[in-house]
This record gives structure tokens, C-alpha cells and sequence, in this order.
């Protein structure tokens, strides 16, 4: 059910057919190789959260593309917000949400990037005065998917498995002409080490906005490893709306921290 398309007694109505989980999926606006759509991560995560909710029912608000995405401002396609304010956009999202009624707020987060400000968040939500759970959910690739990976450069952005997907979810925006014919266009540029992390450590290995090799994606392997993420959300759905203990203990804690 998409928050968006239905009218305020709809709501109302799902909001108790849901048990009051909703679902907030979250992407991001960014390069993603030559090939590959700048909202890869939004349309994917997008798509994901509707079927699972149509498995297990939950509502689902209009994803969320913009993020923090400052690694990859030296490419055309990024819209990129302060760490600081996107913490306090999904706080300020989140209150809304359960001013609606919906006590359990699913995060989906569909970009790597964000589980850095993510977790800032989550520690931040503990800290208020708030009356509803907020869960941060990502759902990886299973073993058995992970098996159907072809290629010798490991993936990690706009390579083989998350190409397949894009194939098969939102097929009409990828370009398979435009990947790379080199098979190491997307191994990691060689970088003098340094002994910490450093601003220009993901733009050091990936200039491109390409790690991985796309070259060996197809849709039959985007089937089975979409399918198989839908499956595993749609679980996680159902074990959120049967959790009682996280929403207790958060009201005992904001109880007890102000005593």
C-alpha cells in the first residue's frame, strides 16, 4: 500500500491493517558507472519495499532519493545534503509519520553511503522524547545469489549483481553499452596506502563511480537476487510488526532518563 495513493480514511484503514508499520525507503541521486541510472539506488529500493509490502502488508512512503553523496560530487548526477541535515530531515519525517498513528517506522535504506549518517540517527532517536520505534533495515544478497557472481573484480558499486538487478527491475534505464569492455575498468585505481581513512578515500579507488565489472550482468541473475531480497524484506516486515519490546523499552528509557 503507497501512502500516496490513498485517501485519509484508506489510511486510517491500512494504518490498522498494518498493525501500524510504515516504511520509508531510502536511495540516492549519484553517478553509477556509464551505464547505470544516476537513482539506481532509490529505484531499486523503491521497487523492493512495493513488493515486499504487497507479501507482507505494510504502508510505504514516496522514497526518499536525495542523501548525503559528497564522495561523488566530482561527477555529473549527484544532489548531495549535509550529514547534519539529512539526520534531522528523516527525525523531522519520522515524527510526522507517527503523529499519523504508525508507532513502528521501517528505514529501508537502499545506499551504502547512508549507514554512516544512519546510525548517527538511530542513537539520536533514543534520545528523545519519541513514541514510536524507528528500525533501520538493509537487506543483503544470500549466499546461494551470491554464488551466481561471475566476475574477479569485487563489486561494490554499479557492478555485476546490482547491473542484473537494474536489468530487471527498471531494464529500460541501464545502457549495456556503455560498460567498460576492460574487465579491470572497475578493480580499485592503486593509491599510495595510508594508515587511516581519509575525505578522498572512496573517490582515490573509484574516480568513475564504477567498482566492479558489469560485463558478466544479465536479467536471470537480477531475478533471482531482487526476488530473493524482496522475500527476505517481506520477513523482516512481518517480525517488525510482531515486535512489542522495542517501543517498551524505548518509553522506559525516555521515562527513566529524565529521572
Amino acid at each position: 500500500m503507497e501512502w500516496a495513493r490513498l485517501t485519509g480514511p484508506q489510511l486510517e484503514a491500512a494504518r490498522e491493517q498494518t498493525g501500524g508499520l510504515a516504511v520509508l525507503p531510502l536511495g540516492s541521486l549519484e553517478k553509477h558507472g556509464e551505464h547505470l541510472p544516476c537513482g539506481t539506488d532509490g529505484l531499486n529500493v523503491s521497487a523492493l519495499c512495493a513488493r515486499a509490502a504487497e507479501i507482507e502488508p505494510a504502508v510505504v512512503l514516496p522514497t526518499l532519493f536525495y542523501t548525503h553523496v559528497h564522495e561523488m560530487r566530482n561527477n555529473v548526477g549527484a544532489v548531495s545534503l549535509s550529514g547534519a541535515k539529512m539526520i534531522e530531515l528523516i527525525r523531522l519525517l519520522c515524527d510526522e509519520i507517527a503523529r499519523n498513528g504508525f508507532r513502528k517506522i521501517a528505514l529501508v535504506n537502499g545506499h551504502g553511503g547512508n549507514r554512516y549518517w544512519l546510525g548517527q540517527l538511530m542513537m539520536d532517536l533514543c534520545g528523545g522524547d519519541t513514541d514510536y520505534a524507528a528500525f533501520l533495515v538493509r537487506v543483503g544478497r544470500d549466499e546461494a545469489v551470491e554464488k551466481l557472481r561471475e566476475a574477479a573484480v569485487p563489486e561494490a558499486h554499479a557492478g555485476e549483481m546490482e547491473t542484473s538487478e537494474a536489468l530487471y527491475v527498471f531494464g529500460d534505464c541501464v545502457d549495456m553499452d556503455a560498460v567498460p569492455a576492460d574487465h579491470q575498468a572497475g578493480a580499485p585505481k592503486p593509491v599510495p596506502e595510508v594508515p587511516a581513512y581519509t575525505p578522498v578515500e572512496w573517490y582515490s579507488w573509484y574516480p568513475a563511480a564504477y567498482a566492479g565489472d558489469a560485463l558478466y550482468a544479465t536479467v536471470e541473475k537480477g531475478k533471482a537476487s531482487f526476488e530473493s531480497r524482496v522475500k527476505s524484506l517481506a520477513k523482516v516486515l512481518a517480525e517488525l510488526k510482531a515486535n512489542t519490546h522495542v517501543l517498551e523499552h524505548i518509553r522506559r528509557f525516555n521515562r527513566e532518563k529524565n529521572h
